[in-house]
């Protein structure tokens, strides 16, 4: 009897597979034989999934997000509130710290190496963010698009300090600033929403 492969379950467990890979050789120097030695695969079957390396970064990027977007709202389901939403991203954040770190190395060495071969941006990091920002107002509740974008710079700005090597950040401290941001900002928002 023939055994049955559900193609896009083995083709996100390449994907997840790689990610160590990639943060560990970085973008431009690992080759599709390299990840498919790694993987335990034929190159074959690499190629068969995803027809170049691009495209098989792009699309971890995309898994990844997606999987990290599913963490996160499974977590601020328990906030009943925004700003209770907001340290649960923190947290979040923090537990993660290296991950995310790892993540913005390999988008830089990416976005690095196809500067380098002359080609365009890749489209998946504006998909990438497009996505994210138009999912923070439904996760945290948030009606005003410049807080949602506001808190997405920051958190990118908050994972960038780890890539400086500022590994003093401290997220209790951010968190404790943020919520207040937030709150300050909300009381005036709602009350301007307010008036005639």
């Amino acid at each position: 009897m023939p055994k049955i492969v559900d193609h896009d379950r083995y083709r996100k467990e390449l994907l997840s597979k790689s990610f160590d890979l990639f943060a560990e050789r970085g973008y431009a120097t690992v080759t599709m034989r390299q990840i498919a030695q790694a993987l335990g695969v034929s190159t074959g079957t690499l190629y068969h999934y995803f027809p170049n390396k691009e495209v098989l970064f792009e699309q971890l990027l995309e898994e990844l997000t997606r999987i990290d977007i599913l963490s996160v709202s499974e977590q601020l389901k328990e906030g009943k509130t925004i700003v209770d939403q907001v340290k649960t991203s923190f947290d979040f954040l923090e537990t993660h710290r290296e991950y995310l770190l790892k993540q913005a190395l390999l988008i830089a060495d990416f976005h690095q190496q196809q500067r380098r071969d002359g080609q365009e941006l890749s489209h998946v990091f504006k998909r990438i963010y497009q996505q994210v920002e138009s999912m923070i107002p439904g996760l945290f509740g948030i009606d005003d698009p410049m807080l949602a974008k506001f808190l997405l710079i920051y958190v990118d700005g908050l994972i960038w300090q780890d890539v400086y090597g500022c590994d003093c950040v401290d997220y209790e401290s951010q968190k404790k600033i943020v919520c207040e941001m937030v709150t300050m900002y909300l009381e005036k928002y709602n009350l301007d929403q307010e008036r005639p």
